[in-house]
């Protein structure tokens, strides 16, 4: 993963146009129809094109879970190996309104964040009001809590590129799988495994990297080109 993480922080090949992504009151505004001509500027070959649009069309679905009111940004960026779709989100609230919707959901449990991604909108919508509770997000396996958020916090140093802080998809595999090869028995990690697994992005992803830059949340989905 280092060898992918110091590629994605160089400047990349091409650069796609940005799609601007507005929500307000759970209305959310974007332009997705250009996606498709804004992907093509990255010049990639048809079966990777197919999974980066894909990958879009996850996204989006996710963003429109999202309850917060944000803005953001979405682009592709391709390098020599990978081709990256980026999300740069930021929310207008004030301190007192992230305190208070804090406040309102200190327990980090949600029942209903089913799937994969919906953690992502998860982790995403929190870190939207303070990336520190990402750690305390968990999900509910047949009665049996899971800590999605704190298995998935980057445990490199100096955090990935220039992110404050991050959960990467890559970590979250890694911790599912240490907790069951040391807890056979463990049925809630395994049912959060087996979710995994039938996850999209997750099996055409090579990494998903969810950080926290200034007072913006960034999300780095990254593919492997294996058809260049």
């Amino acid at each position: 993963m280092e060898k992918m993480y110091k590629e994605i922080e160089k400047m990349p090949i091409c650069k796609s146009k940005n799609i601007i992504i507005t929500c307000k009151d759970n209305k959310l505004d974007a332009d997705f129809d250009k996606v498709g001509d804004y992907l093509k500027e990255c010049d990639l070959k048809h079966k990777d094109n197919l999974q980066m649009e894909l990958l879009f069309e996850e996204t989006a679905i996710m963003l429109e879970e999202i309850t917060k009111d944000f803005s953001a940004l979405l682009w592709f960026e391709k390098f020599e190996h990978y081709c990256c779709l980026k999300l740069t989100a930021k929310t207008d609230m004030s301190f007192e309104k992230k305190e208070e919707l804090l406040g309102m959901s200190t327990s980090g449990e949600n029942a209903m964040a089913t799937g994969f991604m919906a953690k992502i909108a998860d982790i995403i919508e929190t870190g939207l009001l303070d990336f520190d509770y990402v750690g305390r997000l968990q999900q509910q396996y047949g009665g049996v809590s899971v800590g999605f958020g704190s298995m998935g916090i980057y445990d490199g140093m100096g955090g990935i590129g220039d992110l404050g802080a991050a959960w990467s998809l890559s970590d979250y595999r890694m911790s599912l799988s240490d907790a069951i090869e040391e807890d056979e028995t463990d049925d809630a990690t395994k049912e959060a495994w087996d979710e995994l697994e039938k996850s999209i992005v997750a099996s055409l992803a090579t990494d998903v990297i969810v950080g926290t830059k200034s007072n913006t949340i960034e999300m780095t989905i990254v593919k492997e080109l294996k058809n260049q």
